[in-house]
């Protein structure tokens, strides 16, 4: 709480530097849209949530006029099977970005940054402690895992804000808005090792996860989101023999993340997602050849090998060479 009073001066610059740029557009209430000029950068959503999100918008993130809405949801407003994030702070809030014809926009490249703000009453429900404050996260509920999946996130404590950037909205309900909410992060730091040759290998305590990042793959900064899925993920038709894991490659900029926070889509070089598996898992499977490795796409798990990716077997571990990242889980074929 003492860092937070030593820092007001600094908060009441940056709240007036961000008040300068808003420009919410047109009223609705006299009949207008509010639309995203191409002058526009940072502007504010309709909705109950409105007064505790910002918008950032890189160039050429959006190229067609767009109305931004967030509204709060309380947890019994939810749909059936969805309930809120473990630790949550705040409420959890519906986010659309809408284009013509009713629907909402897909994707962004580069990708847009939401800012939303919290209170220190937030953190008192949500029983945090001062550690706790510094692992908030902003999370994204995706439909296809059923589970709620982490974006490239970072807080300033001293404003009492999460900035996440977000590259592919995962809508809770066909064409519709994204389901958002902060919530303290509950996975371990990466563990990483590098060999001689400069290859990178990260891994993360409880996981059968191995992650390798060739020298030079991505830029200097860059760090990686990691959410491990529940142990009882439906793999539907596939059946999953490890806990899946969703890997975003992230750019923080943590002198002005309400701007520059990034998701990185795509590498020059291909990353290796893998898992390691003990004889038993083996056995079950039948054999390492019947071992793959199986990707998230919308709803449905897709065998990576059977399009295209080159896939790796030993004796005691299975990778995936891919130049995307997204989630994955080791499966039988």
């Amino acid at each position: 709480m003492a860092k937070k009073l030593l820092n007001l001066t600094l908060r009441s610059i940056i709240l007036v530097v961000i008040i300068t740029l808003l420009n919410p557009g047109p009223s609705a209430a006299n009949g207008g849209t509010p639309e995203l000029k191409p002058t526009e950068k940072l502007r504010k959503p309709q909705g109950t949530a409105e007064s505790n999100i910002t918008i950032w918008f890189p160039e050429n993130s959006v190229n067609v006029p767009v109305l931004a809405t967030a509204d709060y949801i309380p947890v019994e407003g939810l749909p059936e099977g969805i309930s809120y994030p473990p630790d949550i702070v705040g409420q959890a809030f519906a986010f659309g970005l809408w284009g013509g014809e009713g629907a909402t926009l897909p994707h962004f490249d580069p990708s847009i940054v939401i800012n939303v703000s919290y209170q220190d009453s937030d953190l008192m429900l949500a029983a945090a402690g001062d550690e706790d404050e510094e692992k908030l996260q902003l999370f994204m509920y995706n439909p296809g895992a059923q589970s709620w999946l982490k974006l490239c996130s970072s807080v300033n404590i001293y404003e009492n804000v999460v900035s996440a950037a977000l590259a592919q909205p995962t809508p809770f309900e066909e064409n519709g808005s994204s389901l958002l909410a902060i919530a303290i992060d509950p996975t371990p730091p990466l563990e990483q090792a590098v060999n001689d040759q400069g290859t990178t290998t990260l891994s993360l305590s409880g996981s059968n996860l191995g992650f390798q990042v060739l020298v030079d793959t991505v830029e200097v900064g860059s760090n990686f989101a990691v959410s491990v899925l529940p142990s009882g993920t439906d793999g539907g038709s596939i059946k999953l023999l490890s806990r899946p894991v969703d890997i975003k490659g992230c750019h923080i900029d943590h002198n002005l993340p309400f701007q520059n926070n990034r998701q990185l889509i795509g590498y020059d070089k291909p990353l290796q997602v893998g898992f390691d598996y003990d004889p038993d898992t083996l056995s079950r499977a039948g054999g390492a050849a019947n071992l793959t490795i199986v990707n998230l796409q919308e709803s449905d798990w897709v065998d990576t090998e059977e399009i295209g990716f080159r896939v790796e077997r030993n004796e005691e571990a299975i990778t995936v060479h891919t130049s995307d990242l997204g989630t994955f889980s080791m499966a039988v074929r």
